[in-house]
């Protein structure tokens, strides 16, 4: 006797309740396996950048510790206690040399008179008898008033940044500056200072004013002598007169021919880059010089 097997049925609905339920699973997975991390930074292709100032002044000699790139070496030479980065100052003769928005417009203005002019030559009937005119003047519309309007804004802005920058400082280190005179007793400036006072002293008695000779002229004067690291004279000041404008110049001639000066020592280019030297000029009666 065999026994009745009875074959499961499968609805609709369990077909469907078990799609969703694998589905469910299937995103499970998926939500749950993914994950996300931050990749490292490409390294860029790119080469580093440079900037680099561009000076209209520049020094002989090189600094020993440049702060910045440039076209020229510069050992000091503007304003400012600590340093800082130079930049040019923007004024008129630089609107110049680099046209802007001004010289745009002014360029601009010439090349519409030079239009103008072309068009009425094309009107003339006979140039050596008569040339139409145009008579009949039309309001000027919107679009040109609105162009006449952004050109004055524009002149204005130029002016206005020009005005801004006229005080911008030159933003370079100021020159370490050390005075020198008869009071000075560091060895190493006291020793250059000796060596200049022997210098233009033999130079001035070798070249000594010929009137002042034959005049009889005698006086004592201050001069403020400014000589640079590399001995170059920089300039002369006045600072008392001996009563004889002769005498004023020969020192001040006598300074120049003794020039250029040694350079600074090591030791002293490491605490100064200009030094003043400032002393007193007798010139005597038995035509001699001597400075104090």
């Amino acid at each position: 006797m065999s026994a009745n097997v009875r074959t499961p049925t499968i609805s609709d609905n369990d077909r469907l309740g078990m799609t969703l339920f694998l589905a469910t699973v299937l995103h499970g997975i998926v939500i749950l396996g993914v994950t996300f991390s931050m990749s490292q930074p490409a390294e860029s292709n790119t080469s580093p950048a440079l900037d680099i100032i561009l000076l209209q002044t520049q020094n002989p000699e090189k600094p020993d510790e440049a702060k910045y790139l440039a076209q020229v070496s510069q050992q000091g030479g503007g304003e400012t206690e600590q340093p800082s980065r130079p930049r040019d100052i923007f004024t008129a003769p630089s609107l110049a040399q680099n046209p802007g928005i001004a010289m745009q417009t002014a360029t601009q203005q010439r090349s519409s008179r030079r239009q103008a002019e072309q068009v009425e030559l094309l009107h003339q009937q006979q140039a050596d008898v008569s040339v139409e005119t145009v008579t009949d003047l039309k309001e000027p519309t919107d679009e040109v008033l609105s162009n006449s309007e952004n050109t004055s804004r524009d002149n204005q802005t130029a002016r206005l940044a020009q005005e801004l920058s006229d005080r911008i400082e030159l933003e370079a280190e100021k020159p370490r500056t050390k005075y020198l005179n008869s009071s000075t007793l560091e060895f190493v400036p006291a020793r250059y200072m000796r060596e200049w006072i022997d210098r233009v002293e033999r130079i001035g008695n070798l070249n000594y004013p010929d009137q002042a000779r034959r005049n009889r002229l005698s006086g004592t004067l201050i001069l403020d002598v400014v000589i640079n690291a590399s001995g170059e004279l920089v300039k002369t000041d006045l600072r008392r007169s001996s009563g004889h404008q002769l005498l004023d110049d020969a020192a001040r001639r006598i300074v120049e021919l003794a020039a250029p000066y040694p350079p600074f020592p090591s030791k002293l280019k490491k605490e100064a880059d200009v030094i003043h030297i400032t002393r007193s000029w007798e010139f005597m009666s038995n035509n001699q010089l001597r400075t104090n």
